[in-house]
């Protein structure tokens, strides 16, 4: 059998803290999901002023992004305003990450636009990418 690559709890909280960081600097309060890449929750948190709906918003978005293995943005303009499922969230701020070929987990973000969303939850994948090559 081959290996499924997936996150670990490590480069969760890695990735929270790095999200963290990013929405501050930014002044948005939002919740972070990390997902490993069986779409499991590894980490979930939610900011100070974040709406307690987007705890819910960035699970799903996460999800998608690690099921079907590409940016919920780019998701949402194959899609449009067509919904796959009820779990499926198509609208920006969900990325995978990546490891060869195959989706290793993903981030979700929500409580800010959508563009500040992305750019928050690619400051997480940034930090796991860095940590994993220097392993």
């Amino acid at each position: 059998m081959k290996p499924v690559p997936t996150l670990t709890y490590d480069d969760a909280v890695r990735a929270v803290r790095a999200c963290h960081d990013k929405a501050s600097q930014l002044h948005a309060a939002v919740a972070i999901a990390v997902v490993d890449a069986g779409g499991g929750v590894i980490a979930l948190t939610r900011m100070d002023g974040a709406r307690p709906y987007t705890v819910d918003l960035a699970t799903r978005k996460a999800r998608t992004a690690t099921a079907i293995g590409i940016d919920t943005a780019v998701l949402q303009q194959h899609l449009g305003s067509s919904p796959l499922s009820a779990e499926v969230l198509a609208v920006p701020g969900g990325l995978p990450c990546v490891e060869g070929s195959m989706p290793a987990g993903g981030i979700g973000i929500s409580g800010a636009l959508p563009e500040v969303d992305v750019l928050i939850a690619q400051a997480g994948i940034d930090a796991i990418r860095t940590a994993v090559e220097g392993r």
